[in-house]
């Protein structure tokens, strides 16, 4: 079996290059050196790598040492036809003994098929494939007992992607060490131990995505989860995660995962707080789970970042001490439902967004910010909404640019320390537009004692804001 090597076309010799200018003019394709031509056909399908080697005589033949195997079966294309190219660029690379990617995408198979896939995922493993990628266009078996214990096997795959096929539980062992990254959609599975065979023969995983359907939910152990250490990166989309409570909790810690997303996940309240306490590193996390309907997300990352909540079920929702958190989304899918949304001891959170359809009556509270938040409100339908904020103001016209993002909201509420923060320069109370003057709203502010201002001069400068009432509450916070 030969070693690939890049094959040294003629137009490459400085001889001909002068008696080939007139040629490669009329084919518009620049002369480029035959490496960078080889790297430019790696991220094209196998078909059309063919297609461009007709175009130029300098690209002719390339395609073939390129060690890439990319092929996509098309609706109106006669599946036999299909078969036929497979197999004959199969037969051209066999000389060959290294391949970088397998990727069968969008192939409708059918019964006959059975030694067809079989031979080509053996000739993939063969040749020490690192990225496989194989997918159906339906559901379907994967085909062949030798190609699946083979495939499960391979010491060379970095990156496994299945699609729309059925594995089964054959009590076979699973080792794939220099897997790195396992991606399953809508993979049926005919034992649920399967899941937790492939992570456990996977020691190096770093990215793990799980999507099943709303028919048929995978299965995954916490414990499954917490012994891949590796992991950076996990997406589960209709998936249980079973913990059972009744028993020793699962041990281990993922020091090293970064990113969570949990799309229609349903575990208990108590393992998804044990996942974010197992997670030091975590800096980005969006979820869409099934709990009560008052919950609290408590947060307590000195890492987390971003998080991102779609909320279906829940009246009130409080996020709870993520102090690193600067970025917080709440996409409201049930907008008949939630009441209340409050994040609390949030101190260095800048920015806010909020999307719904529509919204006819929330709450928004933000206690402990240290920073003007920049909120973004998706909201076309918003009849009646409170806001209240306990941020430390430092700046006059920040503050009233601030509060001009709410100036459709009904009610407002501000908890403040120093009074005299609320004291706007009667020059900018002269030449600025106050934020609130285009709708009806009722302004409350709360301050700590002392009062720190005279309350006539308070009330001033307060009205100017524009609401349509005033009242001011003097209380410790």
């Amino acid at each position: 079996m030969a070693t690939r090597k890049i094959p040294n076309h003629p137009n490459t010799n400085k001889n001909n290059l002068k008696g080939k200018q007139n040629s490669m003019a009329t084919a518009r394709i620049p002369h480029l050196p035959v490496l960078v031509i080889h790297h430019v056909l790696q991220f094209l399908p196998t078909k059309h790598a063919i297609r461009m080697s007709s175009l130029c005589k300098q690209w002719a033949g390339l395609w073939s040492s390129v060690p890439v195997l990319d092929f996509e079966e098309e609706a109106d294309e006669p599946h036999a036809k299909f078969i036929n190219f497979v197999d004959r660029c199969l037969e051209i690379h066999e000389k060959y003994e290294h391949l970088d990617k397998f990727r069968l995408r969008n192939f409708f198979p059918s019964a006959e098929d059975r030694y067809k896939l079989d031979k080509w995922l053996g000739f993939a493993v063969e040749r020490r494939v690192k990225e496989l990628d194989i997918s159906f266009s339906y559901i379907s078996p994967f085909l062949g007992v030798a190609s699946l214990s083979a495939l499960l096997n391979a010491k060379s795959i970095t990156s496994l992607n299945l699609e729309n096929v059925i594995i089964a539980d054959r009590g076979e062992p699973i080792s794939l060490p220099s897997l790195k990254t396992l991606s399953l959609t809508t993979v049926r599975l005919e034992a649920s131990s399967v899941i937790s065979s492939l992570i456990s023969g996977c020691p190096c995983i770093q990215y793990l995505s799980l999507t099943s359907s709303s028919s048929d939910y995978y299965n995954i152990s916490m414990q499954t989860l917490l012994d891949a250490k590796s992991l950076t990166s996990l997406n589960l989309e209709f998936v249980i995660i079973t913990d059972d409570i009744y028993n020793d909790p699962p041990i281990g810690r993922l020091p090293s995962l970064k990113t969570v997303s949990l799309t229609t996940v349903n575990m208990y309240d108590g393992t998804f707080a044990r996942l974010i306490l197992s997670s030091p590193s975590l800096e980005h996390l969006s979820v869409s789970i099934s709990f009560p309907r008052y919950y609290n997300y408590s947060l307590p990352s000195s890492s987390l970042k971003s998080f991102e909540v779609r909320i279906s079920n829940s009246d009130v929702v409080r996020v709870i001490g993520a102090k690193s958190l600067e970025s917080c989304t709440f996409v409201l899918e049930s907008p008949k439902q939630i009441k209340r949304i409050r994040l609390d001891r949030c101190e260095n959170l800048k920015h806010l967004s909020i999307r719904a359809p529509q919204l006819p009556n929330f709450t928004l509270q933000l206690h402990g910010c240290k920073h003007l938040v920049n909120a973004s409100l998706d909201i076309p339908k918003l009849y009646f909404t409170r806001i209240s904020s306990n941020v430390e103001w430092r700046h006059f016209y920040s503050l009233a640019n601030y509060l001009e993002k709410f100036q459709s909201f009904e009610n407002i509420s501000l908890y403040v320390d120093d009074a005299e923060a609320l004291i706007f320069p009667k020059n900018m109370r002269m030449f600025y537009d106050p934020p609130l003057r285009t709708v009806n709203t009722t302004l409350t502010v709360f301050l700590s004692s002392p009062r720190g201002a005279k309350d006539s001069e308070l009330r001033h400068s307060l009205f100017w804001l524009g609401p349509e009432s005033l009242s001011i509450i003097y209380s410790d916070l």
